[in-house]
């Protein structure tokens, strides 16, 4: 048996917090069986709840002895996995907020949230240590509210910049009661932890599962491009019972497990699978239904980061009809929240017709870090609502309610828009682009990847300097100081770029001239130097094709070309229906494509 045995710092007035009191009532229960019940899981190994609390202690211990306490910010440069959960336990404890960074992210981006945030300290692979002083970035009014920031998570933005989202204590409690009820977690299950820890679903993964007593299990490494028979021996060995997965990558892996290509491949365990972050078909579930996973109850969550992650929900058990309409409801509300679909006036809207979603009640976030009149901006007294100082939050999303009373997403009102499950502002894309030397106008757009499964491609148009840089030298530029979902795929170079009668650049015409080139590009194959072998051959005519780059070849590199996870997915589906296998992995770290040519296999 395992005991608590390292003594933690003084409780602060914002710790424990109501999550972490929950979790430390599991690690110090008098029963020794609930005390040694698995918390953690990696393929490794397993830590305990009594294991995982001491591990808290060391890591608060250290912070404190730095002067990290109340109302401090502490960045996290840590890869998923236990040693990030005990970290951001730890901060609570000493009533510090975390600010979670994804670890794929280029350092220089991660630096730029340390400063912005004004984070007080950072916990890397090395341990605690403190950061030179730098402007510390005002909270947002509590509206007298008694709570303290559990974490900080920064989204696009739309003057350019990303912009930090405050989450309290108390709103991140009561979401994870509202989830544990959605999804009827129990102390027997367990959840992977799959979503990068700078998206905030990663905290719905895992807070929580640990409150109510379950297992947070994690993935091998970081690579997420993993291929439906490698995601589900992991999950097997793992024993997860509850798979949240962004909406793109299912539809992906749905698509693939179909037939014969799924003889090998086993959800048995699986009992719910949550889908999110950017909008869903009731097609989609049909092949969902008629694959591995079709078995499992079929959750559709909607949220934007400040409506602490999922705010509505759509359920759908294996047994129950698909919905007769185009896209798959977002459901009704999680938890405590009201939902108001509102016209141009603010007002309520008949059912059926359709008006802005706009979210009250509890949980919500307090607001954005240092930006007070952003926060009034989007957060708004609540006139339908009785109890004391109530809010409600603007999220811009274009919505119909249902007679049932479920709500469907339509799109969105302004130049947001959602790419593999991340919320990106075109403006700041744009910044982005403008930002690069050589480049002197540009344009972001979101296009359909043309694959008929309702998958988006980042791309841009813009105009470079006579002489200039080359579409590959910008998209490289962008990948050494942006995370890779702020880089377009498609970046295209043109002498001008159309404008509209105000002068001003036409984003419309932008998208349809992208959209053109993208869906007419020749795909005809570039003469090889040197004769290649039959898999170089097939891979060059696959990447060629996905990625509309007749010009691609055996030395070039799949990411600066424009390819990510999900591209690499598609392109190992592909080999794998020619007999041939290719980690997606495989393709995302080589070098070259000839590197990559050289671990594929034939099957």
């Amino acid at each position: 048996m395992t005991s608590i045995s390292t003594p933690l710092p003084p409780l602060t007035a914002a710790s424990p917090s109501r999550v972490a009191e929950r979790i430390a009532a599991t690690a110090g229960h008098p029963d020794a069986a609930v005390r040694e019940r698995a918390a953690l899981r990696t393929a490794d190994a397993t830590v305990s709840y009594a294991e995982l609390w001491e591990r808290v202690s060391e890591t608060a211990v250290e912070l404190s002895v730095l002067g990290v306490g109340d109302g401090d910010i502490v960045g996290l440069r840590l890869p998923s996995g236990p040693g990030v959960v005990a970290a951001m336990l730890a901060c609570w404890h000493v009533g510090a907020a975390f600010l979670p960074m994804d670890a794929a992210a280029p350092d220089a981006y991660r630096d730029g949230l340390l400063s912005r945030s004004g984070a007080r300290a950072v916990i890397d692979t090395d341990g605690p240590r403190t950061l030179a002083p730098g402007p510390a970035a005002a909270h947002p009014a509590s509206d007298g509210r008694d709570d303290h920031t559990a974490y900080i998570i920064y989204t696009s933005g739309s003057t350019g910049t990303p912009k930090g989202v405050l989450v309290g204590q108390t709103a991140l409690a009561e979401h994870s009661t509202g989830i544990a009820c959605l999804l009827d977690l129990h102390d027997t299950d367990t959840v992977l932890q799959f979503a990068g820890l700078g998206f905030d679903v990663a905290q719905e993964e895992i807070w929580p599962t640990l409150a109510v007593g379950g297992t947070v299990a994690f993935l091998e490494s970081a690579d997420r491009a993993l291929s439906p028979a490698e995601l589900a021996r992991q999950v097997c060995a793992l024993g997860v019972t509850v798979l949240q997965l962004p909406t793109a990558y299912w539809r992906l892996l749905c698509s693939q497990m179909q037939g014969a290509d799924a003889t090998d491949v086993s959800f048995a365990g699986v009992r719910t699978v949550v889908i999110g972050g950017e909008g869903a078909g009731t097609k989609d579930v049909h092949v969902h239904r008629d694959g591995p996973l079709g078995h499992s109850t079929l959750v559709n969550g909607y949220g934007p980061t400040e409506t602490v992650v999922t705010c509505t929900a759509f359920v759908l058990r294996a047994d129950e009809p698909v919905p007769a309409t185009t896209g798959l409801p977002i459901g009704g509300p999680v938890g405590a929240r009201r939902l108001h679909v509102l016209d141009a006036d603010r007002r309520p809207v008949a059912p059926g017709t359709p008006g802005e979603l706009w979210v009250g009640g509890s949980p919500l976030a307090d607001g954005y870090l240092g930006d007070p009149e952003r926060t009034a901006e989007r957060f708004h007294p609540d006139p339908f609502a009785t109890a004391s100082n109530p809010r409600m939050y603007r999220t811009g999303d274009l919505v119909l309610r249902h007679p049932t009373g479920a709500v469907e997403f339509l799109g969105r009102l302004d130049n947001q828009v959602k790419i593999r499950g991340y919320r990106i502002e075109l403006e700041e894309v744009e910044g982005y682009l403008t930002g690069t030397d050589g480049v002197t106008a540009a344009a972001a757009v979101a296009l359909d990847d043309g694959t008929g499964t309702g998958g988006r491609v980042l791309a841009a148009a813009l105009s470079v300097r006579a002489g200039g840089v080359t579409a590959e030298r910008i998209r490289e530029d962008l990948r050494g100081r942006l995370p890779a979902h702020l880089v377009p795929g498609l970046i295209r170079v043109h002498d001008t770029l159309p404008l509209n009668a105000s002068g001003k650049i036409d984003r419309r015409a932008v998208a349809a001239l992208l959209a053109e080139e993208y869906t007419h590009a020749t795909l005809e194959e570039a003469p090889a130097a040197t004769p290649e072998s039959p898999e170089l051959s097939l891979l060059l005519a696959q990447i060629r094709t996905l990625l509309r780059a007749p010009d691609f070849g055996p030395d070039d590199d799949f990411l600066v070309a424009g390819g990510d996870s999900l591209v690499a997915l598609r392109v190992s589906g592909a080999l794998r229906e020619r007999g041939w296998h290719l980690r997606p992995s495989d393709l995302l770290t080589a070098d070259d494509a000839r590197s990559a040519a050289e671990r594929i296999e034939r099957r």
